[in-house]
């Protein structure tokens, strides 16, 4: 980037006279040299420009545009300078972040011609040029006469519509959300679906759907047919293209109702672009807000905007969000003190909003007991898919047509009940991982056993943190058993099971009590 010391006397900052000394020092003496087949080869010397990557250089070029912005604004202030109709309320030429540069006016070649000469003039005074062949001048509604004699001032090509800003489309069709799709599958294809656990999986899938998604969520409303995709694309992933063993709904309810705690991609696409929605009703003082009131609102409030159907999508969407906040309230003023309570420091909490709008299931608080973070998390998802009995025990996969017999005992039928609680070699393992940590309780359900650790040994102490890892790790390593004997004709012992039942617990406590002495 070049500078020169006259641009810093233009912009008008008050930057002193040895200030600027040191900045044209640091331009004008950095030395440059060129590599050729892996080699440099001298160095010259540069007169206007600072090395790539310089930490100056970014600073530089804001201030650089401070004076481009400032040249517009006033050249725009000028009789001949007509503003595109959308903008001249507000009185907006040009919009820019970093190297990308939107400039706006009414289709004539007076208008034209002025942002053409300060281009030209900012170019001359900062070294910066306009790359003709990365840019394009977009226009509607114009004459084929008065078409050509804009098409003669300027050097860039003719754009089309839909066109990118930012990396996303200012408008967009179904279509255009490829690159959506694209991302969200080359990110979980990225892994090995076969050394991936479950509980890997499901991390990878939350990431994808709060992560790699919401940079589109909250920007677009994204229709249905696009969310209905990805989350195929996740569903497929998390199961390994087989059927699903738990419905996708009930994989989107919080931990504390039954589910993974899943986003629902539709919900969490209203519940982003309801900070948007916040941000109209607070005024808050940005420049598309401000456009908002002076194009669509033009005074009113944004609770009783009813669009028409010449407004845009995003509008009619964004009131479509505004109607199921509503929809959540007494009344208007119980939703404003609503989202009022679901804000920080004015800003709209979007997981707040999210609860709000999302299914509610059934609560079970007591569910949260093995979702804890010292709980490994595949026994952790092993222990939900027992509880919804969803694990392909052979009573669950009868439509195979299989014989129907315990691999463990080779005498009753295997149920999630019985291979877990009923079946000799699983109450002979219960017996000893009770007596180790001297529990009298019988085990005979998921359920019953949680509540009941959860009513004997509350709080974080050692001992109940003992309880809740032991309990999750004898039915993980249960179902190991029986999987080793079905699948691999290895016959596990009882001594073995028990030995990595405490290998696990023991672990994982020195782990969170390193100075404590274990005494079981």
């Amino acid at each position: 980037m070049g500078v020169s010391p006259p641009l810093w006397s233009k912009l008008g900052l008050g930057f002193p006279e040895k200030f600027i000394a040191w900045i044209m020092e640091c331009v004008t003496t950095a030395s440059f040299s060129v590599s050729l087949n892996g080699l440099l080869y001298r160095f010259f010397k540069g007169k206007r420009g600072i090395r790539q990557g310089d930490p100056m250089s970014p600073l530089l070029f804001v201030m650089c545009l401070e004076y481009f912005s400032r040249m517009l604004t006033f050249r725009t202030k000028g009789p001949n300078f007509n503003f595109h109709p959308q903008c001249a309320s507000l009185g907006i030429s040009h919009l820019a972040y970093a190297d990308d540069l939107i400039l706006f006016s009414r289709g004539d070649t007076f208008s034209i011609e002025i942002l053409v000469n300060a281009l030209k003039e900012f170019g001359d005074a900062s070294g910066l040029m306009v790359n003709h062949d990365k840019s394009n001048i977009f226009m509607g509604g114009i004459k084929d006469n008065d078409l050509r004699e804009i098409m003669a001032l300027v050097d860039f090509g003719r754009g089309q519509f839909p066109v990118k800003y930012l990396g996303i489309p200012l408008k967009i069709s179904v279509p255009q959300y490829a690159p959506l799709i694209d991302s969200t599958s080359e990110f979980l294809a990225a892994w090995n679906t076969k050394t991936l656990s479950y509980a890997g999986k499901l991390e990878l899938i939350r990431s994808v759907i709060q992560g790699v998604q919401s940079f589109w969520l909250q920007v677009f409303p994204v229709p249905q047919t696009i969310l209905d995709r990805i989350v195929s694309i996740c569903r497929i992933f998390l199961w390994g293209g087989k059927y699903s063993k738990v419905a996708w709904d009930d994989i989107c309810l919080p931990r504390e109702e039954g589910g993974l705690g899943i986003h629902d991609a539709k919900t969490w696409n209203h519940a982003l672009l309801a900070r948007t929605l916040w941000d109209v009703h607070r005024k808050k003082d940005t420049l598309w807000v401000r456009w908002v009131n002076g194009i669509y609102l033009k005074g009113r409030s944004v609770w009783d905007f009813i669009p028409h159907n010449r407004d845009s999508m995003f509008m009619k969407k964004l009131s479509h969000i505004r109607d199921r906040i509503v929809g959540c309230f007494n009344n208007l003023n119980d939703t404003i003190m609503g989202r009022n309570a679901r804000s920080i420091n004015g800003k709209l909490v979007s997981g707040k909003i999210y609860d709000l709008l999302r299914v509610k299931g059934e609560p079970r608080t007591w569910m949260s007991f093995f979702w804890k973070s010292y709980i490994p998390p595949k026994f952790s998802f092993n222990v939900w898919l027992a509880f919804r009995n969803r694990l392909p025990t052979q009573d669950n996969l009868e439509y195979l047509h299989i014989v129907n017999r315990c691999d463990l005992c080779k005498g009753g039928l295997e149920t999630m009940p019985h291979l877990f609680f009923f079946c000799p070699f699983s109450c002979r393992i219960w017996e000893q991982v009770k007596n180790w940590l001297g529990l009298r309780h019988r085990m005979t359900t998921i359920s019953s056993s949680v509540k009941w650790i959860l009513k004997e040994h509350k709080g974080s102490k050692l001992k109940g943190k003992a309880v809740r890892i032991a309990f999750c790790a004898t039915l993980y390593h249960i179902w190991q058993a029986r999987n080793a004997n079905r699948f691999d004709n290895t016959c596990k012992k009882e001594e073995e099971v028990i030995a990595k039942i405490k290998h696990v617990v023991y672990k994982i406590l020195f782990n969170i009590y390193p100075r404590e002495m274990i005494k079981f």
